[in-house]
């Protein structure tokens, strides 16, 4: 149906994951056929398995293409430099306080203090991305259409980028925070030291796939919801009861303070 149009301008050139995901497809496609055949031919387990392999396939592409293009953006651009500068930023400063007699109070203060940083200036603009109409974007430029040809249907299709959005919120901050965690276990001088940089990465880490979830979700469920004014509603979701908490006494009433509890209470109440 595409065979014979011009890419639009804003898709990644020949090669890129847009057409990695249609030779996914057409491959799962003859799969998922092949799979019918047997079935009707005497192996309807085996049918089966190759069917449900096959669309496992498909979802991956069609997540892979997802973070792609979210990571395309502005938005996401900007979290992903963001995210860079924060973690050299904090690297660095690390490197600086890391001695025999302040360790444990530097690392603990520097991974909080990325993981904060990280989720307002990496996660936030990727979630802002996520909630700008991406439905609608998919649509304009025919890649919702291509899936469905290659039998990635509509619902299947956006889920897929649901959980791109949430993979790609999640890895702004975890991916960096990781980095600076085995950092601060390799400039440890016991190793006690060492594992105590490596369980806060772990804390760290929960804290990273809990902010996906959640922002990446309300993000693509903003997009879904509002269109063009998805960035509005999600911003208005996030910062309105966290204002509004804040002026009550207990800012825990809201999105950013219930992961900052939360990022407190993974990382053993570091403040």
């Amino acid at each position: 149906m595409y065979g014979h149009r011009k890419p639009h301008n804003n898709l990644a050139p020949e090669g890129g994951e847009e057409q990695r995901m249609v030779q996914r497809m057409k491959g799962d496609s003859l799969n998922e056929g092949g799979s019918r055949n047997l079935e009707g031919s005497g192996s309807p387990d085996t049918g089966r398995a190759r069917a449900a392999a096959a669309m496992h396939r498909r979802m991956r592409a069609a997540v892979a293409l997802g973070r792609e293009r979210l990571g395309r953006t502005r938005g996401g651009r900007f979290g992903l430099f963001a995210a860079m500068g924060v973690a050299l930023g904090q690297g660095a400063l690390l490197a600086l306080l890391q001695d025999g007699t302040s360790a444990a109070p530097a690392l603990d203060g520097t991974l909080r203090s990325a993981a904060q940083w990280l989720a307002w200036m990496g996660a936030g603009p990727l979630a802002l991305a996520a909630a700008n109409d991406r439905p609608g974007a998919d649509r304009s430029e025919g890649i919702e259409v291509l899936a469905a040809s290659r039998g990635t249907y509509p619902a299947t299709f956006h889920a897929a980028q649901t959980l791109a959005a949430m993979q790609m919120v999640a890895l702004v901050i975890a991916a960096p925070v990781l980095l600076l965690a085995l950092l601060g276990a390799g400039l440890s001088s016991t190793p006690a030291g060492a594992m105590r940089a490596l369980g806060l990465g772990g804390g760290v880490l929960a804290f990273a796939v809990t902010t996906g979830i959640l922002l990446g979700g309300l993000a693509s469920i903003s997009g879904r919801i509002a269109g063009p004014r998805g960035r509005s509603l999600l911003a208005a979701i996030v910062l309105v009861p966290w204002i509004l908490a804040d002026l009550a006494g207990n800012a825990r009433w809201s999105i950013p303070g219930a992961l900052d509890a939360f990022l407190s209470l993974a990382t053993g109440g570091a403040s």
